[in-house]
């Protein structure tokens, strides 16, 4: 009952929504007759113009008009090219946003949790300052001045950066078996041997793993996208999107690791978390079964925002790695005063954006289940 409610609270979101976007940029100065005609038309053309779009009728008559067309997916037509409609032109530029969005927060989640649980899991220490040094510097570098890192790493200098990585692990790969070694004084010397060789074996094969994932690291293009309807196929599909989606991601898992290790940090306190190391769990259990479920409540909230911002928020990644994308479309066609593309591309947006978040209140109720309940 209570997710029913949260999801038809959606509809009037969306009607305000659509109201704005389509009396805001309405109200954008410049006449579309004379993007279609140029500047020279004479008014007798313009007029006739008007009248073809339909710009002689009353707003509010205009709006229905659209919205009704937009609910059954008929955006009308291009203004620089009357010829196309406008849903096609959306239709080949929003999977290539959404393809890039949906990496990014798998790519994302993948970054924060871990560096989120070794830092919660000994706050003040080395890789804590180390993760958290890392998250701030990459917070605080412009969104198209890490494209372009992100470019002269794996494009430019490929090989250097896996040897840098490769170096990187071994640095913790050092740091990991100081820490075995201290661990195992914990154990009487008769169970010293096997504890060592259980996570020796664990720390020697995951250090092999990494450094084989490191190596087979394909060269990324400059620029481009290889769609995955082409003749090409999923591989060069994922090797043209890779880049920019771990441009997007880096950024988010930079924010979402600060938040999920302040939240751990508090959860690693309670006494729940005290029961559960007085009976001798390992750490890593209780990080992963008792801890993170209930510290992810802020991230999955960050979660929601990110994507939807993702969505709208990818136009100087697009631009900077030269993406048929949704923000292409729109700095194109705002360029362009091309009015019912911006229109439809921000209504689009928009949508998927509420859309997200009442997934979100959605996952509260799954995570909670006085939410589900309706107790709280």
């Amino acid at each position: 009952k209570v997710i029913g409610l949260k999801l038809a609270k959606t509809i009037p979101v969306m009607f305000v929504v659509s109201l704005a976007t389509f009396f805001l940029l309405d109200a954008i100065p410049g006449d579309p007759a004379v993007t279609v005609a140029g500047a020279n038309a004479d008014p007798a053309m313009l007029a006739e113009i008007r009248a073809e779009l339909g710009l002689d009728r009353p707003l509010v008559e205009r709006y229905f008009d659209w919205l009704g067309g937009a609910v059954q997916g008929d955006f009308g037509r291009q203004l620089l090219d009357p010829r196309l409609p406008v849903s096609t032109v959306v239709r080949a530029a929003l999977p290539v946003t959404l393809q890039l969005s949906v990496m990014a927060m798998i790519i994302a989640p993948l970054l924060a949790i871990p560096a989120a649980m070794v830092s919660a899991s000994r706050p003040g220490e080395g890789p804590d300052r180390v993760a958290s040094t890392t998250a701030f510097a990459v917070i605080a570098i412009p969104s198209f001045l890490l494209a372009l890192l992100v470019i002269h790493m794996f494009v430019f200098n490929h090989g250097l950066t896996q040897w840098a990585l490769i170096a990187l692990l071994a640095v913790g790969v050092v740091y990991l078996a100081d820490r075995l070694r201290r661990a195992a004084r914990r154990y009487p010397p008769g169970a010293r041997g096997p504890f060592v060789a259980r996570r020796g074996v664990a720390l020697a094969v995951g250090a092999a793993v990494v450094v084989g994932l490191i190596w087979v690291l394909p060269d990324f293009p400059r620029q481009g996208w290889v769609r995955l309807t082409s003749d090409d196929g999923l591989a060069e599909n994922l090797r043209s999107a890779f880049l920019p989606a771990l441009t997007l991601a880096a950024m988010e898992a930079a924010v979402w690791m600060r938040i999920l290790r302040g939240d751990l940090i508090t959860t690693l306190q309670e006494d729940f978390i005290l029961a559960a190391r007085a009976k001798g769990m390992p750490r890593w259990r209780i990080l992963t079964f008792d801890a993170l479920r209930p510290s992810s409540f802020s991230l999955i909230t960050v979660l929601g925002v990110s994507l939807g911002r993702l969505i709208g928020g990818t136009v100087i990644v697009e631009q900077i790695f030269n993406l048929p994308g949704m923000g292409t479309l729109m700095v194109r066609s705002i360029r362009a005063k091309d009015v019912p593309v911006v229109q439809s591309a921000v209504l689009l947006i928009a949508v998927i954006y509420v859309l997200v978040n009442a997934a979100v209140d959605v996952a509260y109720a799954y995570l909670d289940p006085r939410i589900r309940r309706g107790r709280v």
